[in-house]
This record gives structure tokens, C-alpha cells and sequence, in this order.
């Protein structure tokens, strides 16, 4: 019985990148993103570093919308998947490049690119294909009331630690001597 876990990544998927989207609603929140996205796309990019940031943006409102449908979530979960395996390679490519700047992809941060960021997104990815295939291999069953609340509290549960992931890698690093 595989739905309550694909309730579950639906969860977290939804928090992510609903969190994602609310923290660029704002003109403050979008400005920083545009700057961020200039920071991590190539700099023969740099001039289309709005478009990209508002189909940034447009994808992620669409894969919380596509989420949130049930019939469509398949389709959400793929938008999620790709959305996480692009950020991935944009913050692969701007560490090759030397560059350190914060990412706000999640809202206002001030820590610099790195593995953290990397952690998250193979976080996202991981939930967003757990949840294409649960969705494939699921057969629509009976649900609890109490068991669609406890897999949604446990997907909200990691989309926290996946948001938060910056602090946790922080609170673990070695101190600086």
C-alpha cells in the first residue's frame, strides 16, 4: 500500500516549493532572486537573467498547482524533478565558476552556494521520483482520515528539514579554529 508515502512526498514537494514561490512574491523577494539567478547563470547569460527568474518562478506556482490536483500530480512530480536537477546543475556550474554568492531560492539566506544547496536539491529529486513512481505503481485504496494526516505531517516534517538544510549543515560543520 503505497499512498500514504506518496502523500507524504506530495507533502513536502508542496511546502518546498510553495515556500519557493511565496518568497519571491514579493518585489523585495523577486529582486533578490533576479540578482541570484544572475549569480548562477552563465555570464553570457547575464541580460536574461529576469526571463529566466519569472520561468523560474511560473514553473514552480505550476508544479505546486499540478501537485496539489491529484490527476496531475504525476505531472508535478516530473516538474519537480526537472525544476531540482536544473537548480542542481546551475549551482554545480556557478561553484565551477568560482562563485559563492547566496542562491535565494528558498526566501532570503545568507549562505554562500555550496553542498548544502546541492543536499536540497538531491533531497527534492529524491522525493519528486519516489513519488512519480509511487504514483505509477499505486492503486487508488481506501484512506484514513488519521493516516492522510500523519503522511502529510511527515512530508511538512522534512520539507522543514529540507528548507532548513543550510542551518542543519551549519550547526554540523566543523568550528573554525
Amino acid at each position: 500500500m503505497t499512498t500514504y508515502p506518496l502523500l507524504a512526498c506530495q507533502a513536502l514537494l508542496l511546502a518546498v516549493f510553495g515556500l519557493a514561490a511565496v518568497s519571491k512574491l514579493t518585489r523585495r523577494g523577486f529582486g533578490e532572486f533576479v540578482a541570484a539567478t544572475g549569480r548562477l547563470l552563465p555570464a553570457r547569460w547575464s541580460r536574461g537573467r529576469r526571463p529566466v527568474a519569472l520561468g523560474v518562478l511560473a514553473a514552480e506556482l505550476a508544479t505546486v498547482c499540478l501537485l496539489a490536483w491529484p490527476a496531475a500530480a504525476p505531472v508535478g512530480f516530473g516538474m519537480a524533478a526537472g525544476l531540482g536537477t536544473g537548480f542542481s546543475a546551475a549551482v554545480v556550474a556557478a561553484l565551477r565558476r568560482g562563485e559563492r554568492g547566496p542562491c535565494r531560492c528558498l526566501g532570503a539566506t545568507t549562505t554562500p552556494l555550496g553542498g548544502s544547496q546541492l543536499a536540497r536539491n538531491g533531497a527534492v529529486v529524491t522525493a519528486a521520483l519516489a513519488g512519480l513512481l509511487l504514483a505509477g505503481w499505486s492503486e487508488p485504496v481506501p484512506v484514513g482520515l488519521a493516516g492522510v494526516g500523519l503522511a502529510a505531517l511527515a512530508g511538512l516534517a522534512l520539507a522543514g528539514l529540507v528548507v532548513r538544510i543550510d542551518d542543519l549543515v551549519a550547526l554540523f560543520a566543523p568550528m573554525p579554529t
